[in-house]
Parts: structure tokens; C-alpha cells; sequence
């Protein structure tokens, strides 16, 4: 059945004020979900992050539910709306204690068609978890919804059920995309700090007072889209980062290699986490909040990540700071499709800050130049006005994890088999580590068959090293983490052999693919050649 908003309209009116609300943390609301949370009956479906699942006609029901909204939104209406998930923080972080007096937060939730339950879950997770006196208000923005539970039901209940203007809904006249609702809610913000959370999600104002040109991020937890388990790794420190095709990292690739094990200090981070981070007001504004020449959503947050550092403020990731995010399918709808605007996007914002460095996005997409991407003069202009430094120091400085293919190189492009004229490839294999090497018909995109030898002689492509574990005549090279995995060396002359440092080996192709052999001098097999060299 239909997740009813107007099923527990009168069972527990709420009458006091936001204001009478925040001034004492003990005061009734008269809302048991509210009043009673951290009693919660344990056997309840779903509760302490447990998942759900169907079987027979019910699970057909929920399996067709699950195609038009990406989540078994069957399970979600059995779950309490105030459930308790697991804590899933760091030791030591239930040591830690903070200033009373910190900045108070504007929340900015966008939504747009997202199903009753799941919302209203999202604004119980903040209100029952955050301290009052913190949380200036919760404004919805509803992106032009179309399900009538999401329109009067939802005022009616929010009405009935939380202090008056806590939580209040902005309702936009036509589509806007994340950026655009995002923008639109701030416009409606009184709160010290900003914080931006997804629809679908489950504290960080510390670091903010600190230092107001922070941008403070959550560590994401996940709901599994399916059965609505929390699940999470504990102990584990993000670090989130992007490669070239603006693709952003999965946690698991990129870790800070200074941060100690279980620290529950904040730690810097290269770019943000769009689902849910929070910054000063007046900075955003100061920064120029989001750029409103982009469409919809992709790419805002790698843009104001390369903004925030580039113009004197940081990101941190806050591990005593958990939110819970459904891994779904993207939601939000490409009038033009998805990646005609994610492209757009990007161009937007490489042209502003990467300087010379857009050569390797623009080489990814092969679209790309033909993009026109509107009038910048107005995003350069706020660039120059806040003297930002150049991409440069960001590589080196941020995010120097990231690769530049003709930086501190000896050679660079695609490494071509004089013989076989094909390319060393890597098969997309960005993030996958160990991955398999493979040849192919050269296309010199670097995406796939780019590489570099560095001066310090290492074979690698943006985040991956090639290197040889089975060092052995008939072992086959492969690619592992640059960053926390071996780095085996090479070397290699104009038109040579691509030898391996250790093992003494060279690299040669067969018929399965590359191989590492027994280097012969004479071999025409084993000589290879970059498309450019570093004199």
C-alpha cells in the first residue's frame, strides 16, 4: 500500500514554535517520533539499519515499484521514519566534545518527485540527531514535483507534525536540476552555515567556526537501494578525488597517506562530496556560489571544490560526521540527455580553472570542442576578483595523487608496438586495480591508451602503475594503485625496449597480449615507441 502522508495527521499535532523548539533540548513536542527517538521498539521492520525483503506478489509489487523509483519504496514505508541505524564512527569520536555556541545551520534539502517516506525520513534524521539550538531551519525545495502526495499532503503534514517554520517547503514554478534548487534555497537561508543534503540521505559546524572558509564533508554511510540495509565500513577514512574524465574517485581509490589509522581529526580532501557538505552563507555568497550557467546536475562539485582551494578556503572530511546515502541511479532528468549536459558542464568549468590542463579533459570527450559553453566572463571576472591561484598549485598541492601526462616525464601519450603498430591499453580500467594490460588498435585517446614515463621511471597512467608481480620470462604485466600499491620502475629509450628495472625483463607482445620476456637485442618484437618525447 501507498505510503499515505495523511495517515498520522491527527494522531500527534505539533504546537510549539521553531524559536520555543531550539531554546530547550527537553521541551515536548507533542510528535512521539520526535519526543521518544533512542526508544525505539527494536523488532520494528528495518530498525537498527537492518534491510528488508519481499517474497511472492509482494516482492513483484516492490520489484515494480523499485523500476520507477529506483528503491523499494515498498520497504520503505515499513521502516519508522525516526529509525536508528548503527553507529558507524570512528573510536574515539563519542569522546570528542563541542563548543555550545556554534554557528546555527540552514538545511537545504532538493527534491523532486521523491517518494513520501523517504524524505520525511530524511528530515526526522535531522532533527532527532542534530542538537536544537543548531538547526535554524529545514527548507525543502521541491524541484516542480508531480506526485500529489508531494504537494498540500506534505504541507499538511509538516504542519501537523514539526515546530512551526523548522521545516518549510519552497516549491519552484518549473524544473531547475540540483544547481538551480540548490541556489534557490539559499536565497531563502537565515542560518549561519549552509548545509546541502541529498533527498535520500540519513554534525560539522566545528570545523566552520574554526575557520569560516571551510567546507565541511560528511563521511557517506549507504542504503542499499534494494532492501534498505544501512551498511558501512568502520574505520574507513575517504578520501575523495576525480582523473581527467571528471569522473569522481570511489573512496576505496584514493586514501590520504598521512592520516593516521582511526583519527578522528578532520582531514583535508581534494573535492567534495555533493551529497551532503555545509559552509559558511556569507562565504558562499563571497565565493559566488554556484555557477548558474550550468544545467541540471554533474560537475558543480568539482567546480566549487576547485573554487573553494583555488581561492583561499579547504575541504575537509569530518569522520566523526556519518550520513547514510541511498546508492541509487541518478534521478534528476537531462532534457538534452545526460551527457550532452554533463559535457557542457564540464567545459564550463575546465575553461575557468584548469588553464592549460583542459587539454586532457577536452581529450577525453571527443564533443567537447564543438560545445559552446556560454557567456564566462562573469565566472573569470569573480576569478580574477578573488585572486585564485592557477590549476598548477592545485595539482601540486591538493590533489597531486592525479597524474599530468607530460609533467616530470621523459615520454608520454600512447606507447605503440613497433611491430604489431598497436597501442598499449588499459580498458578503462580507472579505478579497478589489479587490472590486465591489454593491446589494441591505436585511437591515441588517453583516456584509454594514454601513459607516461616518468623521470623518476615509473609506467603509469593517471592513478595506476604498470608493474610485474610473476617476475619471470612468460609474466604479464599489470596495472596497480599508484598511490598505495607498488611502484616498479622502467626504463626506456626513442624507439627501444620498455624495460623492467627489477626483473631485467622487457616488455614484448604475444598472442594472448603484453608479456614480459627475456630481453634479445635483436627483437624486433620488443621495441616500442611513445607518440611523444620530453627532451
Amino acid at each position: 500500500m501507498p505510503f499515505l502522508l495523511s495517515k498520522l495527521a491527527s494522531a500527534f499535532p505539533v504546537t510549539i514554535t521553531a524559536d520555543e523548539f531550539r531554546k530547550n533540548e527537553k521541551t515536548q513536542t507533542g510528535n512521539p517520533l520526535i519526543d521518544t527517538y533512542g526508544e525505539n521498539d527494536p523488532t520494528l521492520s528495518g530498525e537498527r539499519g537492518r534491510g528488508i525483503t519481499f517474497v511472492g506478489e509482494e516482492k513483484d509489487e516492490a520489484d515494480a515499484l523499485k523500476l520507477k523509483f529506483n528503491l523499494n519504496v515498498l520497504a520503505s514505508d515499513l521502516i519508522p521514519l525516526n529509525r536508528m541505524v548503527p553507529d558507524s564512527r570512528l573510536d574515539g569520536c563519542e569522546k570528542l566534545s563541542y563548543a555550545h555556541d556554534l554557528p546555527t545551520a540552514s538545511i537545504i534539502v532538493p527534491f523532486h518527485d521523491e517518494w513520501p517516506s523517504v524524505l520525511l525520513r530524511t528530515v526526522y534524521s535531522i532533527v532527532n540527531r542534530t542538537p536544537r539550538h543548531l538547526v535554524q531551519e529545514i527548507i525543502l525545495v521541491d524541484d516542480h514535483s508531480t506526485m500529489t502526495e508531494l504537494g498540500q499532503p506534505l504541507d499538511d503534514y509538516l504542519q501537523d507534525h514539526f515546530p512551526r517554520d523548522l521545516v518549510r517547503v519552497l516549491r519552484l514554478p518549473h524544473r531547475q536540476g540540483l544547481i538551480g534548487a540548490r541556489q534557490s534555497g539559499v536565497h531563502q537561508c537565515t542560518g549561519d552555515v549552509l548545509v546541502f543534503f541529498d533527498s535520500h540521505m540519513e554534525p560539522l559546524l566545528t570545523e566552520i567556526k574554526a575557520d569560516r572558509r571551510t567546507v565541511a564533508m560528511s563521511v557517506l554511510d549507504y542504503v542499499n537501494a534494494h532492501t534498505l540495509e544501512y551498511y558501512f565500513h568502520r574505520g574507513y577514512l575517504p578520501r575523495y578525488g576525480f582523473v581527467w574524465s571528471m569522473a569522481s574517485l570511489r573512496p576505496s581509490s584514493a586514501r590520504t597517506r598521512s592520516a593516521p589509522p582511526h583519527s578522528a581529526l578532520a582531514r583535508r580532501g581534494a573535492v567534495m562530496v555533493g551529497a551532503a557538505f555545509a559552509m559558511d552563507r556569507k562565504y558562499f555568497h563571497e565565493l559566488g556560489g554556484y555557477d548558474m550557467g550550468m544545467k541540471v546536475w554533474g560537475g558543480e562539485n568539482l567546480e566549487m571544490s576547485w573554487r573553494v582551494w583555488l581561492c583561499g578556503g579547504r575541504l575537509v572530511h569530518v569522520p566523526c560526521s556519518h550520513l547514510g546515502h541511498i546508492a541509487r541511479f541518478q534521478p534528476y532528468e537531462f532534457p538534452s540527455g545526460r551527457h550532452t549536459v554533463e559535457v557542457f558542464n564540464y567545459k564550463r568549468a575546465v575553461q575557468v580553472w584548469m588553464g592549460p590542463y583542459k587539454q586532457f579533459v577536452e581529450n577525453y570527450f571527443d564533443d567537447m570542442a564543438a560545445v559552446d559553453e556560454g557567456d564566462l566572463s562573469e565566472r573569470k571576472a569573480l576569478r580574477d576578483r578573488l585572486g585564485c591561484r592557477n590549476f598548477t598549485w592545485y595539482l601540486d598541492n591538493v590533489w597531486p595523487e592525479l597524474s599530468v601526462y607530460d609533467r616530470d616525464v621523459t615520454a608520454w601519450g600512447s606507447l605503440v608496438h613497433n611491430v604489431s603498430a598497436q597501442c598499449l591499453d588499459n580498458h578503462n580500467y580507472v579505478f579497478q586495480a589489479p587490472a590486465d594490460l591489454f593491446v589494441y588498435p591505436c585511437h591515441y585517446k588517453l583516456s584509454t591508451q594514454g601513459f607516461s614515463l616518468t623521470r623518476e621511471g615509473l609506467l603509469r597512467t593517471t592513478l595506476q602503475c604498470v608493474v610485474v608481480k610473476d617476475k619471470v620470462d612468460g609474466g604479464r604485466p599489470k596495472l596497480e594503485d599508484c598511490i598505495i600499491g607498488p611502484r616498479d620502475k622502467w626504463t626506456h629509450s626513442k624507439e627501444g625496449a620498455v624495460v623492467h628495472v627489477m626483473s631485467g625483463l622487457c616488455l614484448d607482445l604475444d598472442s594472448v597480449g603484453p608479456v614480459m620476456r627475456t630481453c634479445q637485442p635483436h627483437s624486433l618484437s620488443q621495441l616500442w615507441h611513445f607518440t611523444k618525447y620530453v627532451d
